[in-house]
């Protein structure tokens, strides 16, 4: 279930180290209320401090909500069906979350082109290949209509496929209809290389998917992912162990959060291995 917010873990502004995790407090809404962010699952949260309980339960409070969340996103890689891989451990929490126009600014939109994409994310160091390895994590999970209709409506995008963009105007009868469509329509369920070939046949999702295959610095990518799922593996991996270590925070920084979506109290001793069975908090004193 997890899976479909993969994406949650380069969503973190701030680096990786849970800011997209915190709620927003008097001083301004969080990361995840911003408008890139709302697409993200509110169960995909409560997933991740049920998690968190269950680690802290047993080992008290020495794993961060970053590492969680980056242990989570590669076992649901692994138990869709994709590689298995080791990634780097250690992380703290940040103690911040970024503003709203810092997200919006550092988010690419489902409707950017291949042109935005790769001059945002070059910035954090990634590289085209990383860019569409990255963007393979659209294989599995659902998206909502209004994320594409900009390809549907008031007419047809030129690059989409006919019959794709048939059977997508009767999922999505109007621009802003609420309904939703698996993003991989050879093998939603399963985390393999089918997305390339979606591309390839005009069947990419949204415009950030189906320029990759249009923009010729990245469409000879896409063709050897498409060939080759043992390469594309090779890469998601890479490219997502580059980004689990974007701008971390390790040793004294940050913190290590007691609750997911809020920073510890500055004078609470927390004890380890205590539940507070009612407002699931670890009880302090």
């Amino acid at each position: 279930m997890f899976i479909r917010d993969w994406w949650l873990r380069l969503r973190h502004v701030e680096g990786c180290d849970g800011s997209v995790l915190l709620d927003g407090s008097a001083s301004g809404p969080s990361e995840k209320d911003a408008p890139p962010n709302l697409t993200l699952r509110a169960q995909a949260f409560i997933i991740i401090e049920n998690l968190r309980r269950l680690v802290h339960n047993a080992c008290g409070s020495i794993v961060s909500c970053s590492d969680i969340t980056a242990i989570a996103a590669r076992d649901a890689v692994v138990l869709s069906g994709g590689l298995n891989y080791s990634i780097p451990l250690g992380r703290r929490d940040g103690l911040t979350f970024a503003t709203r126009n810092v997200t919006l600014a550092n988010l690419p939109p489902p409707f950017a082109n291949t042109t935005t994409i790769l001059n945002s994310l070059s910035q954090k160091g990634f590289t085209p290949t990383d860019v569409v390895a990255l963007s393979g994590g659209h294989t599995i999970g659902i998206s909502h209509c209004t994320s594409f209709t900009n390809r549907l409506y008031p007419s047809r995008d030129p690059t989409m496929d006919q019959t794709f963009f048939n059977n997508l105007r009767i999922t999505c009868p109007t621009a802003n209809s609420t309904n939703t469509t698996f993003m991989d329509i050879r093998s939603p369920n399963v985390f393999d290389n089918r997305y390339y070939v979606d591309l390839m046949n005009r069947q990419g999702l949204f415009t950030s998917d189906q320029d990759l295959y249009t923009d010729s610095r990245t469409r000879s990518i896409v063709t050897s992912f498409a060939i080759n799922q043992t390469l594309f593996y090779q890469n998601f991996v890479s490219a997502m162990i580059k980004m689990s270590q974007l701008s971390v925070l390790t040793g004294t920084q940050g913190e290590i959060r007691t609750n997911c979506s809020r920073r510890n109290s500055n004078d609470v001793f927390v004890l380890p291995n205590i539940e507070n069975d009612q407002e699931g908090k670890l009880a302090s004193f």
